[in-house]
């Protein structure tokens, strides 16, 4: 369910495939979109029932539903989530607000911090510190001493540092819990936030990526009130250092969760009630995975929707050869995907592997999770033109599905669609015809011309062009945009863009690709037959995926004295290394076996979040097999990365591990790549169109 349309792809019992494609949002002739295009799909092709508008739909026919949606995305943008508090430790209530003090355009004089996601705070007294501050130097009968020895400092408020019982945390790493929550003072602030309308909770105290406990204690808590319907906890969300980040991502889960909650259950009531048991419902993760409908979490869906784009050009457009001027070339090419949809465009790059990141930053709010790497710019088929002080504007606004385009017969607004439109490259009879009020309309060309002809008579610095010159350079002006982000993901990572093809598809991607491709210096396009519903299509491909982490405190490799590479005679975290990473992959493979899935079929990959010491640029490595013979593999893979990444190395420095990460998946199917066929020759005269070329 995308922005302004809505994609389905169905693959029949006897292994024909159906595609589908309806307006997101027309509240005149449907609730749900999603529900509306199953229920489409089913009528047409089931021929021993009925399925009428308007009545629930039977799921007997049905074998599983996969889905993608930007609900959350929506909603985080839009604010419109669940109102929530945010629980957190007794002096820190304004940090999340406070940020990094990022500023996303350092020029920009009236930049304007984004607003908070909750609305109330609760301050906890409880505290938990590392004891190597206090502890260093010391020996046993000294901290001995301070750990039998009354923790205060005289007064009620804090007790004095140092003083505690020692523990062991999940990192090794020992903590001393100086404060520990008090369970009926927890109760009374709690009441007071559901008495103000409060439903959802993000709890968020320091060191919980190491220490959990605290966070456990006042989440019982909130859980036997019985009046908080989610409670997110900051360790269970993810369990990484950056107290920010961390918080920042439980706060997205409780207020994006009910959301998805809410969807979830707009989207059942379409169906009979056998759906969610008989029927098995798995909706797109943020990384490219598919997740239980039970397990699907507002954090996880940020890219929910593009992200089934990605798989889908992976997997038919990624070749291991490819053959040039008649000769086949070894090294497998990367592909660039670039999705062009009616609100916004996504571009990703594949080369052999899913590439993630695991801290972005969506609407203001930083996401501590696993996802893709996707970079979207606001300009698609639906985003609006302008001409400001004798400038082309494109977007950010978007028509959206409701109003649309002016070409969609809703008196709507003048878009990127009107323009390729009116320069011939959208041809009203070849488009869906599902426009006006009773949706069996084509677009409507002069309504566009006529759009157009009113900007330019408006604004002086447009008088003397013809409408097709105005449209040309609003395209021109959309374009680089959409070029600035694939450049992002190439040149500036230490990438050859030129070496790379590009996988269009999106309604709009094939209108643009190959004037990109020029700009970019690239030779090869991809455009799939299944090109503009690509991200549903990929929904039937993607891998089921399960992605356990914990956090580290370890020394994986030794810096030589002399400066030069690391010291092989060592593997200082080889036991605790295998240890983590056996725990979490057994982990793994147990909650995709639950998923019904057999543990033949299940894959594992292993993964090391790794640092130089004394920086805090840390990069996720995986393990490569292929180096085997290397006794420290994981270390050369990260300086090669590290390299081309900044373009250095940092030598005389200990390389450390900061989490220990497992994805574990069952694949999805993958289709052969289609054979080389001769040309057809000229194709066929299908008629003449009026086009505007350069």
């Amino acid at each position: 369910r995308g922005g302004t349309f809505t994609d389905c792809h169905a693959r029949l019992p006897d292994g024909n495939e159906i595609v589908s494609k309806l307006l997101s949002v027309d509240p005149s002739n449907y609730e749900d979109a999603p529900t509306e295009g199953i229920r489409r799909i089913l009528d047409a092709h089931d021929p021993n029932r009925e399925y009428p508008r308007g009545e629930k739909v039977a799921t007997g026919m049905i074998g599983s539903i996969r889905m993608g949606t930007t609900v959350a995305t929506n909603a985080l943008l839009e604010r419109e989530g669940e109102r929530m508090g945010l629980v957190t430790t007794k002096g820190f209530g304004d940090l999340l607000k406070i940020g990094d003090q990022t500023r996303a355009d350092i020029f920009d004089l009236t930049c304007k911090a984004p607003e908070v996601l909750y609305k109330e705070v609760v301050e906890v007294d409880e505290r938990v510190m590392l004891a190597e501050f206090f502890d260093e130097n010391k020996n046993a009968s000294e901290i001995q001493e301070m750990e039998n020895a009354i923790s205060t400092s005289g007064g009620d408020d804090w007790p004095k540092a140092g003083y505690g019982k020692r523990i062991k945390s999940l990192t090794g790493e020992i903590v001393i819990p100086l404060r520990i929550p008090d369970a009926d003072k927890i109760r009374e602030d709690l009441q007071e936030l559901a008495d103000k309308g409060i439903k959802s909770l993000a709890i968020v105290f320091l060191h919980a990526y190491i220490y959990p406990e605290h966070e456990r204690i006042v989440g019982d808590v909130a859980k036997s009130m019985g009046c908080f319907t989610e409670i997110s906890l900051s360790h269970e969300v993810m369990s990484m250092v950056k107290l920010v980040p961390r918080g920042h991502t439980a706060c997205a889960a409780a207020y994006l969760t009910p959301k998805i909650s809410e969807y979830l259950a707009g989207f059942t009531k379409g169906f009979d009630d056998e759906l969610l048991t008989n029927v098995r419902l798995d909706f797109m993760k943020s990384d490219g995975g598919l997740t239980p409908v039970s397990d699907f979490g507002g954090h996880q869906a940020i890219l929910s929707g593009p992200a089934g784009g990605v798989v889908g050009y992976a997997k038919t457009s990624y070749r291991t050869s490819v053959k040039s001027g008649g000769n086949v070339a070894s090294k497998p090419q990367a592909v660039i995907g670039f999705d062009m949809g009616g609100t916004s465009s996504d571009v990703s790059r594949y080369d052999g592997s899913f590439e993630h990141v695991f801290e972005t930053t969506t609407a203001g709010v930083s996401i501590q999770a696993p996802q893709l790497d996707i970079h979207t710019v606001a300009a698609g088929g639906g985003s609006r033109l302008f001409l400001q002080n004798g400038l082309f504007v494109v977007g950010p606004e978007s028509a959206k599905a409701h109003p649309g385009p002016v070409c969609y017969r809703k008196d709507g607004y003048l878009a990127v669609t009107d323009a390729n439109l009116v320069l011939g490259r959208v041809i009203p009879e070849k488009f869906p015809q599902i426009f006006g009020p009773d949706e069996n309309e084509p677009l409507d060309l002069q309504a566009s011309r006529t759009a157009f002809k009113a900007l330019s008579d408006s604004n002086d610095f447009s008088k003397g062009r013809t409408i097709e010159e105005l449209a040309w350079g609003f395209i021109q002006v959309a374009n680089e945009a959409m070029c600035r982000p694939i450049r992002n993901l190439t040149q500036m990572k230490g990438y050859d863009i030129t070496k790379h093809a590009l996988a269009c598809f999106g309604g709009a991607g094939p209108q643009h690709a190959c004037a990109m491709a020029r700009a970019l210096g690239i030779e090869r396009v991809y455009v799939h037959r299944f090109g503009g519903i690509l991200s549903a299509y990929g929904l039937s491909m993607a891998d089921a995926v399960v992605d356990q982490q914990e956090p580290a405190n370890e020394v994986y490799a030794f810096a030589k004295e002399a400066g030069q590479g690391f010291d092989e005679s060592q593997d200082p975290s080889a036991s605790a290394r295998d240890r983590h990473l056996d725990r979490l992959a057994d982990r793994a493979r147990s909650a995709l076996m639950k998923q019904g899935y057999p543990a033949a079929s299940i894959v594992v990959e292993r993964f090391l979040n790794m640092r130089y010491h004394g920086t805090d640029n840390s990069i996720m490595i995986k393990e490569d097999t292929s180096k085997s013979a290397n006794k420290l593999p994981f270390a050369t893979t990260f300086v090669d990365q590290y390299h081309r990444e900044f373009g250095f190395e940092l030598t005389g420095r200990d390389i450390l591990i900061d989490d220990f990460r497992v994805r574990a998946y069952v694949p999805g199917s993958t289709p052969a790549p289609p054979e080389e066929v001769a040309s057809l020759g000229p194709p066929p005269d299908s008629g003449k169109t009026r086009l505007y070329c350069e």
